[in-house]
């Protein structure tokens, strides 16, 4: 982003003789990069502002923090580690792990620095997951936020004043798609410049410097597994703010090859145990798939997971899609004064639309009610089956069952069948549900790559799934006295 604190082209000849000003005026170097950035409109100060306003919204998105203490030192130890080396002293780091499923870790402004459990999961050592650490850290130290911040803010500047001069109102529009786009998240050269950082901290710190590039690469098998769970590939790279894994797995390697060689910490055996019995997946609290039902202990409610559809569990809705274009969404909402589920349909949830009027029906001894209309999904002519179910004297809770018109009459009755198992969670059922847990292994002289994976608690891709979660490239086999890990 140096390009905004030298000469600007282009659309910098529009921009107001103010907008000059504060741009010139928020230029400084940068104490870990060296490099000269615009982060005129975020101060230091400010940073620390926005990171402590942001971090319960943090905490809410991805689930509050993981209820498990020893989890939770091990990763404010590594982080407490890394950031003795930051070069930016003026900020307080801290440094937590969130109950998601999520694979994900991310850092907001103020030294807030974020690990989900779904990313604990696929780091196979401590180096590993110090090195996701030290890349969120080089983004504070590079103070990448402040910078998206502060350039996305000039191109809007320079889009009105670019719509004025050219008279084009289609010219804001086409500047601020770019604009939002820059701020949806890190450019491709904040992440690598966050890479670079990141091998450098780990170097200092004294960790392995290759843990980084060995769980990008964990990541790239992950993303590969994911792409063939969904049956789509994964987004072109032309329009994505992330460098390709694939080279930042090279990149990576070739940054650390520029570290002298060293016997750094990698402790694999001390991550494997203190990982042991963590929850995989999606927790009690928020619901989670057993066999073939998902079910929510703590709401109270269970249902059938369609034949051939995957769970996507979201905070405000349960989402059951497959590849053929058929979808089954679960949500709730609050009764009002609705008195009964047809009438919620006819006068509430669809009275904008010509659905024909909602059937009454009863679905496991409470009162409920559906109807059908023809409506579209992804652009495509769909069939839309609505089902409300009156839960509690306050609590409706609604299925929407869509599928294209030629779908077979099969996949159609699974959908029906699924929104009618809908009902209240038993003693039993609790007692007998239990969410995926990681169970930690050492790798016996008759183990193998099949033998582990076949004990994978899932019905499909056993062993891509053991792959991907363990770091195991293709043809990759097992080391005899290794620690390993299964989903189960």
């Amino acid at each position: 982003m140096g390009a905004y604190c030298t000469k600007r082209q282009g659309l910098g000849k529009l921009i107001t003789t103010v907008a000059v000003t504060a741009l010139l005026a928020g230029c400084s170097t940068n104490p870990a990069t060296g490099e000269r950035q615009f982060t005129g409109l975020m101060s230091p100060q400010s940073e620390a502002k926005i990171g402590a306003d942001a971090h319960q919204e943090a905490l809410q998105t991805y689930g509050g923090l993981y209820q498990n203490p020893q989890l939770q030192n091990y990763v404010s130890e590594i982080g407490q580690r890394l950031s003795a080396y930051s070069e930016r002293k003026d900020v307080q780091y801290k440094f937590f792990l969130l109950d998601s499923p999520v694979v994900n870790a991310f850092a907001i402004p103020g030294g807030y620095i974020y690990v989900t459990r779904g990313l604990l999961a696929y780091t196979n050592s401590e180096a590993e997951l110090a090195g996701v650490m030290a890349h969120e850290m080089g983004h504070i130290t590079g103070r990448h936020s402040a910078e998206r911040y502060s350039t996305g803010m000039l191109t809007q500047i320079g889009a009105t004043v670019a719509s004025a001069a050219i008279g084009n109102s289609a010219a804001a529009q086409a500047l601020g798609v770019g604009s939002n786009l820059f701020l949806s998240s890190y450019s491709r050269g904040q992440e690598s410049e966050a890479d670079e950082l990141g091998v450098r901290y780990l170097s200092a710190a004294g960790y392995d410097v290759y843990g980084m590039s060995r769980f990008l690469n964990t990541l790239q098998l992950e993303t590969q597994l994911q792409s063939k769970i969904s049956g789509q590939q994964a987004a072109p790279d032309f329009f994505s703010t992330h460098p390709n894994t694939a080279n930042r797995v090279q990149a990576a390697a070739s940054e650390a090859r520029k570290y002298p060689e060293n016997d750094g910490v990698v402790n694999r055996d001390r991550h494997m145990n203190l990982v042991d019995n963590m929850l995989f997946g999606d927790s009690p609290s928020q619901g989670f798939v057993s066999g073939n039902k998902f079910i929510h202990p703590q709401l109270g409610f269970a249902f059938d997971v369609p034949a051939g559809h995957r769970i996507i569990n979201q905070p405000s809705q349960v989402l059951a899609v497959s590849n053929n274009g058929t979808a089954l969404i679960l949500d709730m909402v609050k009764r009002g004064s609705t008195s009964n589920p047809a009438a919620y349909i006819d006068t509430v949830w669809l009275k904008d639309s010509n659905a024909p009027r909602a059937e009454a029906i009863t679905i496991n001894g409470m009162p409920a009610a559906t109807t059908k209309y023809a409506g579209t999904l992804n652009g495509k002519s769909v069939n839309i089956q609505v089902v409300a179910i009156a839960y509690s004297p306050d609590t409706f809770y609604r299925f929407q069952a869509a599928y294209p018109t030629n779908t077979p009459a099969p996949t159609v009755a699974s959908l029906r069948d699924s929104t009618f198992s809908f009902h209240r969670v038993t003693e039993t059922e609790k007692q007998q549900a239990r969410p995926l847990q990681i169970d930690t292994v050492r790798a016996g002289g008759a183990d193998t790559v099949s033998s582990l994976s076949a004990q994978m608690g899932f019905g499909n891709l056993k062993e891509e799934r053991f792959r991907a979660l363990n770091g195991l490239n293709a043809n990759e086999q097992l080391i005899q006295g290794q620690i390993y890990k299964i989903a189960r």
